[in-house]
């Protein structure tokens, strides 16, 4: 079973390679019909041996889509088999995906340690105990698969028979899943309060000890540190990203953010002035001596 997922800029592809501990259909080599199996723990061992197995496209190494090297590509061994979860950003074959015209999975090994019994049906078993794991492909319509195949190829200079198994899978074992991630709210669409959040949550990222005071369409007003001073910033808005340009800090003043220019000194805010009580006594006696006229 293969499942892929078919995204904007992406295919994400996952499925079992190869079942472990389990007879094939039969198969034809020189000497006859056979059937095989590859034991439990062999696609382990031959991870363990070999940190950067390839995903190509139809065996091609031309056309490597991703790599265990790099985390593209996650191949282990469960107790069903050898899975593999890809992701793949080659433009070609996520065509291919969005027109299921992906086949199915191949793998190629040398096979290091084997045993072949005769059942009683007189065809051979055979168990594949160790093998060397180089390579996994994803198969496409131009590539028509065959469950076996063979190629001599040097390996450390020396000729190798390098083995290969694959499978196609029927169209209707396929499952195609077009993005289903939640779409990001448009920000023109969003309550003043969501707009805040979405901003003061990318401001509080930039400056840790700043705080956002304000913001209109195309600028934050908020500081920068634990001081007053207020600056003001562009920012913008992609794919639901915020951006804020902090390259472009201002300073402003409240009241209007109007901005200071460079030759100009910061206002200083009012200070606070202590006022004594007021004396009163004149007052009266003033009032006193109206009445008295």
């Amino acid at each position: 079973m293969m499942k892929i997922q078919v995204r904007n800029d992406m295919v994400v592809i996952d499925g079992y390679v190869n079942a472990v501990d389990r007879f094939s259909k039969v198969l034809y080599d020189k000497k006859g019909q056979f059937i095989e199996k590859i034991l439990p723990s062999v696609f382990r061992r031959a991870l363990e041996k070999n940190p950067s197995v390839k995903v190509l496209l139809d065996h091609d190494y031309d056309k490597e889509l991703a790599n265990t090297k790099d985390d593209t590509a996650k191949l282990y061994e469960d107790n069903i088999g050898l899975r593999a979860t890809v992701e793949i950003t080659d433009p070609d074959v996520i065509e291919k995906a969005k027109k299921k015209k992906l086949r199915g999975w191949s793998f190629g090994f040398i096979c290091n340690k084997d045993e072949e019994v005769i059942n009683k049906d007189g065809i051979r078993e055979r168990s594949v105990r160790d093998i060397d794991l180089f390579e996994v492909s994803i198969i496409d319509d131009k590539k028509i698969p065959a469950y076996i195949g063979t190629s001599i190829e040097m390996r450390d200079e020396q000729p190798t028979v390098v083995e290969y198994r694959s499978e196609e899978f029927e169209d209707d074992s396929f499952s195609y899943d077009e993005e289903s991630q939640e779409k990001t709210p448009n920000f023109n669409e969003m309550t003043a309060s969501q707009k805040r959040e979405v901003l003061n949550s990318a401001y509080s990222q930039l400056f840790k000890d700043g705080w956002l005071e304000d913001y209109d369409d195309g600028f934050v007003y908020g500081t920068i540190q634990s001081d007053s001073q207020l600056y003001k910033m562009p920012y913008s808005i992609t794919d639901g990203t915020v951006s804020i340009d902090s390259n472009n800090q201002v300073k402003v003043v409240r009241g209007g953010y109007k901005e200071i220019r460079a030759d100009e000194e910061v206002p200083e805010q009012p200070q606070n002035v202590d006022v004594g009580k007021i004396d009163y006594s004149k007052y009266e006696n003033i009032l006193k001596e109206i009445k008295e006229g």
